[in-house]
């Protein structure tokens, strides 16, 4: 009888060492379940320029297709002058490619253009006298109706030490798209561009 009782009471302590050891630990549990470390957000990758971005529109509404196309450096557009010496003017075509209108985000919605220098400054659209820049035929304004295109211009007041900057358009849903432009006057709307900055 103490021969059976010993064998049991052994038999209970070995499996309950075994179960105690099967588990994981205290330390062990806590590591698995803890939440990875996030990291940081990739820079944008830079496009060259005149090709085009898939970006969303304004408000997160409808798709467009936003493509730099063409940059002239100027001295002077019509009777407006630069107050740092130099204005950028930039071409646009903008493309709803979805059956949904769409537009570009306006700087008052936290997106829109800017123009990185070489130095590092950020120029906005509306800084010097840029905004009072207007161009026949490249100032559309608004959405863009599904299955539409449409010429817009962005222009940029900068030093002659700024050319060759960094373009920057931050879309709907806050991501931002690069294109590094020419120091030089490039692209296929060029002439005409000129043109319209003389008339």
């Amino acid at each position: 009888m103490r021969t059976r009782t010993a064998a049991a009471f052994s038999l209970a302590a070995v499996l309950a060492l075994g179960a105690c050891s099967s588990g994981p630990s205290k330390s062990t549990a806590t590591k698995s379940s803890a939440a990875p470390t996030p990291t940081a957000d990739k820079p944008a990758a830079e496009l060259a320029f005149g090709k085009p971005a898939e970006t969303v529109g304004s408000g997160g509404t409808g798709r467009l297709e936003v493509t730099p196309t063409s940059i002239v450096y100027v001295t002077k557009a019509l009777i407006d002058k630069p107050s740092k010496g130099l204005f950028a003017v930039v071409t646009v075509k903008d493309r709803a490619t979805t059956a949904v209108a769409a537009e570009e985000t306006a700087p008052i919605m936290q997106g829109g253009w800017q123009w990185i220098a070489p130095d590092g400054q950020a120029i906005a659209t509306g800084d010097g006298t840029a905004d009072m820049v207007s161009i026949e035929g490249f100032k559309s304004g608004g959405a863009v109706q599904p299955g539409a295109f449409r010429w817009e211009s962005r222009v940029f007041d900068i030093s002659e030490k700024q050319r060759g900057g960094t373009l920057v358009y931050t879309d709907g849903a806050g991501k931002s798209f690069r294109w590094k432009t020419p120091a030089q006057d490039a692209g296929p709307q060029v002439e005409e561009l000129k043109k319209a900055l003389a008339e």
